[in-house]
């Protein structure tokens, strides 16, 4: 026994010494062009196979059926994944090839994962990869949506994937313009979410920019590039942007006829009903939300945005992130919290049927009122929310 430790104490010493060898002299070869040590390969994705099973666990999911939330993630894969992953439909990178290891072709790559086990990956990344983690670790329903139009690449052909990562967006012109629009290659990228006419394709996929005063929205493009919003699809595209970069896709959207109400997001008239009741009671420590949101005709500042006319869902999106504190950062954020905690489940649900059953401030079919540019809000603004 005494013998065989000191043997093995004199395997480790010299598996030591080679090791410090290898690292101090540079022995080891990194170059992609040569590739792994044969049976290498295998071993590191047997074990990072066998680790994304230990690790992804099953977590409750949302509607991963849901058209807008599809939508959602294929825009943010055509801007940020394509480049190593390809496209349905589309032949591999050609470069990627080259890479050690070469990222595998979007349909190869989600053939054998379930949905919780793409939702780890895409949020975790994969070290030594080129694969990053999501770039916000508090917004794991951006996440669910990538996951969304993941499930769904199987099955898409090249035009169908163009229809969801693109929308009207997809036709544009050598210079980036949209076909018809004279819109910017910036704003062109921002219509594969939001639509060129700025309603958010209709779908919730994005919120409607085309009821938003131009300032909020360049104050909001600035929370995001700074990091005080947290958004794993809307920060690297604003960090991107400068300052009037930023100020010339606000004032695109901002400048784009508001359109009403979407049809078939009509709820309930009950719902509606205890929304506007919440909206309008004051809150202990803070004042309404109709105060500060509308709806018309009451006058306010330009940076508390209008409510009125958008998606059901990303305001119960936005509300439910405000109440587990993972939306803020900015000056105002704290009107916000304090509001928000004093509400229930049921209040949010029913403030978001109610403003979204509201004909937006400029339609054809709102009651007459502005985009909300009064003078003043019961506090005085120095930042969006």
């Amino acid at each position: 026994m005494r013998r065989f430790l000191r043997d093995a104490a004199i395997l480790a010493a010299a598996a030591a010494v080679m090791a410090a060898a290898v690292v101090s002299l540079g022995l080891y070869n990194p170059s992609a062009a040569l590739g792994h040590l044969p049976g290498v390969s295998w071993i590191l994705h047997t074990t990072y196979r066998n680790a994304v099973e230990t690790w992804s666990g099953n977590r409750p999911t949302p509607d991963l059926a849901d058209l807008g939330l599809v939508q959602r993630g294929a825009g943010h894969y055509g801007s940020y994944c394509a480049d190593c992953h390809s496209t349905p439909g589309a032949k591999p990178v050609f470069i990627a090839r080259s890479m050690v290891p070469a990222p595998p072709h979007i349909v190869d790559a989600v053939s054998d994962w379930d949905a919780n086990e793409l939702f780890w990956i895409v949020k975790n990344g994969v070290k030594m990869t080129g694969m990053p983690a999501w770039p916000s670790r508090v917004r794991d329903d951006e996440v669910w949506a990538v996951v969304a139009f993941l499930l769904r690449v199987p099955e898409l052909s090249q035009a169908e994937y163009l229809d969801l990562a693109m929308g009207d967006a997809r036709d544009r012109d050598a210079n980036g313009n949209a076909a018809g629009s004279g819109a910017s290659a910036i704003v062109a990228d921002c219509a594969r979410c939001h639509g060129l006419d700025g309603r958010g394709r209709g779908t919730g996929a994005a919120p409607r920019l085309d009821i938003l005063d131009e300032e909020y929205l360049y104050r909001s493009l600035e929370a995001y590039g700074s990091g005080a919003r947290h958004s794993g699809i809307m920060q690297p595209v604003a960090y991107s942007l400068s300052p009037a970069e930023m100020r010339s896709a606000a004032r695109y959207f901002a400048s784009l006829p508001a359109g009403p109400a979407v049809a078939a997001q009509m709820p309930d008239s009950d719902l509606v009903a205890r929304g506007r009741a919440v909206a309008t009671a004051a809150k202990p420590g803070a004042p309404s939300c109709a105060s500060c949101h509308g709806p018309w005709p009451t006058d306010r500042a330009r940076l508390y945005p209008d409510l009125a006319g958008q998606y059901e869902g990303y305001l119960l999106d936005q509300m439910n992130l405000w109440k587990q504190g993972r939306r803020g950062g900015t000056a105002l954020a704290h009107l916000m919290q304090v509001v928000v905690a004093q509400l229930e489940e049921e209040d949010l649900a029913a403030l978001a049927a109610y403003y979204a059953s509201l004909e937006a401030p400029g339609s054809k079919d709102a009651p007459g009122a502005s985009r909300g540019d009064g003078a003043k809000a019961p506090t005085d603004p120095s930042s969006a929310r």
